[in-house]
């Protein structure tokens, strides 16, 4: 759409005053001699924006303005991030005109149409970013600085158009984002990373440690809002089959699970809609670094870790957390990240203890999660034989669940589920269960083994390995995952 466009439907849309009369043609071809020079000084730097061919910016009398119809408007104090107060254009309008009243200024229709739709995006629940917010195929959003927002599909980056006007309204909204959430960015806490109670996840950094960028802002935005198991077939993460098995073990609330992937693969996604069928009698315990979990469960808590004051004091770490928790009397313990090797030691002891869980660890494929643990518990546990670390590894982890996303299509799914057995001869024995051999619209699944460590369990759910056909998929999905029935649907 042309510049001249965008200025039509701008006044159309903001203006109070009327278009195509007499005056309004004599004043966009020449100001009256009444006119102030705040008019001409703006419009001659949007011609020169024009004629340079860059982003349209605010001048710095309308920067101003925008300023203080914000405070007018009280969005210091309650703009909200989860949309619990609204303002419509017309309170918006009245804002501007009556800061341009007060202080004096005149302005022209396209610039405070403009500052109009700054504003408007800014009283929005996510400001100048809500359209990527909205679009379902978005996965993550970058922000460099407050000129440029990159997208993800997936792991494909695309450069946006989407600006902040000046780099205080980017600060501005970076602030009031992180009040929502009690945090705030400052040269002594240089980096925040926190959740919202949807599943979004925020991490900035703050410019004073970001080179010539900067602040940098990274949103994760999870494209499965609903934590059910229906929903894991639904968006085709997981056939039925697949999803009933992975159910069936977590009922019995005696295996504790893996979930492995790289970066933004869906891995807490995936244990918070395996989590609903937690049984209703259960004391949970989830331990994280950032709220993530937030189970619906009558029984359950959450503890978070908390890093050290500006004084280097007050850190409580994760696997203190752990320890505490055996202490608090647990019947499942959910750990929401394996980072480090400490908080890696304190788990697979919680879990040789009796008090079967789930965790999330970074790794490239099922079998190699099993050598991560290795890695970590071998930092962890210095001077221990490598035989000793294996045999840990083979009584606490009973299954594996590795998520990958799909280059092509970005779509998440779970790539590789391998069941871990006994530790025999120097070797962790392992019984690959299914495993993704077909990506795209029509994703495929080969059940590797139609026998399981858990044969008598899935019979008692309905699930029977045995007749299941070589290939699973999407084709004959009927029905949400919660019956028997679509547990042994066949695929062709």
């Amino acid at each position: 759409m042309s510049r001249d466009s965008d200025r039509d439907t701008l006044i159309d849309l903001f203006s109070t005053r009327g278009r195509g009369t007499q005056a309004d043609t004599l004043d966009e071809t020449a100001p009256a001699s009444g006119t102030s020079t705040s008019v001409a000084a703006g419009r001659a730097a949007r011609r020169n924006t024009r004629a340079s061919g860059t982003r349209a910016s605010l001048s710095p009398i309308a920067n101003a303005i925008l300023r203080e119809a914000r405070r007018e408007l009280g969005s210091e104090d309650d703009m909200s991030i989860s949309g619990d107060r609204e303002i419509g254009e017309e309170q918006i309008a009245k804002a501007v005109d009556k800061v341009c009243q007060n202080r004096g200024h005149q302005i022209d229709d396209v610039e405070r149409a403009e500052i109009i739709v700054h504003l408007k995006r800014d009283l929005l629940g996510w400001g100048v970013l809500q359209p990527l917010i909205d679009n379902p195929e978005v996965t993550d959003i970058h922000c460099y600085d407050y000129q440029t927002v990159v997208l993800q599909r997936g792991k494909i980056s695309e450069t946006t158009g989407l600006h902040w006007p000046s780099p205080d309204s980017y600060s501005s909204f970076i602030d009031r984002v992180l009040l929502r959430l009690g945090k705030s960015l400052s040269t002594q806490q240089h980096t925040v990373d926190a959740s919202f109670p949807d599943g979004k996840r925020i991490c900035a950094v703050h410019e004073s440690v970001c080179g010539a960028r900067g602040p940098f802002v990274t949103i994760r935005v999870p494209r499965v809002p609903e934590t059910t198991l229906e929903s894991l077939v639904s968006y085709q993460v997981a056939p039925p089959l697949i999803v009933n098995y992975l159910a069936a073990l977590v009922r019995t609330c005696e295996h504790t699970f893996m979930v492995a992937g790289e970066t933004g693969t869906g891995k807490t996604t995936m244990i918070r809609c395996l989590g609903t069928q937690f049984r209703a009698d259960e004391s949970i315990i989830g331990v994280e670094d950032t709220p993530e979990l937030n189970y619906r469960h009558p029984y359950y808590r959450s503890l978070v870790s908390r890093p050290p004051n500006t004084e280097g004091v007050g850190e409580v770490s994760l696997q203190e957390h752990i320890k505490t928790t055996l202490r608090l009397c647990p019947s499942r313990v959910i750990l929401g990240e394996m980072r480090t090797p400490e908080a890696a030691e304190a788990f697979l002891e919680s879990a040789q203890t009796g008090h079967c869980g789930m965790s999330t660890i970074h790794a490239r494929n099922a079998r190699e999660t099993l050598t991560r643990l290795e890695s970590l518990l071998g930092r962890a546990q210095r001077g221990v034989n490598i035989d000793i670390i294996r045999q840990q590894i083979a009584l606490a982890v009973d299954v594996v669940v590795w998520n990958m996303r799909e280059r092509s299509t970005g779509r998440v799914r779970t790539g590789e589920i391998i069941e871990v057995g006994h530790f025999v001869e120097g070797t962790i024995q392992v019984r690959p269960m299914f495993r993704l051999v077909e990506e795209g619209d029509n994703p495929k699944w080969r059940v590797e083994s139609w026998s399981s460590n858990y044969d008598e369990v899935l019979e008692r759910n309905g699930i029977i390995l045995g007749d299941a056909p070589e290939y699973l998929g999407f084709s004959h999905v009927s029905s949400g995952p919660g019956s028997s029935e679509v547990a042994r649907t066949k695929s062709a």
